[in-house]
Order: C-alpha cells, then structure tokens, then sequence
C-alpha cells in the first residue's frame, strides 16, 4: 500500500515539474534572408555608387578650350605610358608657381610630377588677347628658373635643357616630357641631353600638327 502511495506521489511530482518548467522555444519570430537584406539596401546602394565613382570626388580633367583640350590629349596618347605628369595644377599654383595671373588667360591645362624629384610637366595655356608674350615670359623665367635648381637632383638636367616654351598665336605651351634613353645615359652628358631633346620633340611636334597646315 505504502509502495503505491509512493508512486503516485511521484506521478504527481513530475507531472508538476513538467507543468511548471519554462518554454526553452524562442518567442522571437524567425528573420529570413529576404528580410535581412531589405534592412541593409540604403547603405549597400551608397557604397556602390561611390565605388562607380557616380557619387566620388575623383578630380576630372575639365578644358575650357575645346583645341587646348584635343591638344592635351594627343600629347598624351603620343607618349602613352612614358607620359609622367599626373597631378593638376590649379588657378593658385599657376600664379604662385608660374608667375601666369586670371587676366592673362582664356583656359590653361597645366598637369606636372606627384613626386617632387620628378620634373616632366605640360602646360597648354589659350592667352588672352595680346597677353601670349606675358605668359611665354613667365614660362621662360619657370624654365630658367628650374635650369638654376637643377643641381640637387642633377640627373635631371637633361630633361630641364631640353624642355622648350612654345607659341602658336595666342597659344603658349611649356614642354618638359619625356626621359633621356638608359643606353644614351650611360654613353654620357652629351648623349643624355640629346635623347632628351628626341623625347620632348615628340610633343612639340604633336602640338605643331594642330596649327601647322
């Protein structure tokens, strides 16, 4: 009797617990795939369209001048990989580096080295009327200017001799491109200075196609 008293007390006992212990389910609903991703589109969206380059502040080449402009790019495509210069200069550098104010000019491209021991550059500049020989002048001085500095990175003076101030009418351009070719390093100074010559030449014959007929 005492045996069965027991059982059903255990019985009864479990039944109890059982009754009594929590839900171990979750209660929160399920968050599907499709779910997540419609939480993330704004912000996955903006990083697109700046990796695009739609929303970026990448610096573009904007010419005024639309045969200043076709100039600058055949230049470029003239030398193709060899085309060193890659960093714009603005309105304050063209005067503060150049001595060539706002009233002087119509529409410039002026495009030099990112590395200061580096000196190949292009500047294209549409001179205001009777203003060419103003500017031409400030592009000399730069030149003679730069002959005078060459002493502290003397390997290049070959490229600063053989660079060149150009006008075509009211077109002045400043010509500082190309490298001087290893094997003609090495046969010497002379040698350098006229590979130089060979390399600038390259653009300043591109530049004349445009205004010679």
């Amino acid at each position: 009797m005492k045996k069965r008293t027991m059982i059903f007390a255990a019985a009864a006992l479990a039944a109890g617990l059982t009754a009594c212990a929590p839900k171990t389910e979750a209660t929160a609903p399920e968050t599907t795939i499709e779910e997540t991703q419609e939480t993330v589109p704004a912000e996955s969206e903006e990083n697109d369209e700046t990796a695009s380059g739609e929303t970026g502040t990448e610096a573009s080449t904007e010419i005024s001048d639309e045969l200043l402009g076709k100039v600058y790019a055949a230049v470029k495509e003239a030398y193709g990989e060899k085309y060193v210069p890659s960093m714009m200069f603005d309105e304050t550098m063209m005067e503060g580096t150049f001595g060539i104010t706002k009233d002087q000019y119509d529409s410039y491209v002026a495009e030099g080295p990112m590395i200061s021991a580096h000196v190949e550059m292009f500047i294209g500049v549409k001179a205001k009327e009777g203003k060419a020989a103003d500017v031409a002048k400030a592009l000399e001085d730069y030149r003679k200017s730069q002959l005078d500095g060459a002493l502290q990175y003397p390997m290049n003076m070959p490229k600063i001799e053989a660079s060149e101030v150009v006008t075509h009418g009211d077109y002045v351009f400043f010509i500082m491109l190309g490298s001087p070719e290893m094997e003609a390093e090495e046969q010497g100074e002379e040698a350098a200075l006229e590979s130089a010559k060979e390399n600038n030449q390259i653009a300043v014959d591109t530049i004349a196609g445009f205004f010679e007929s």
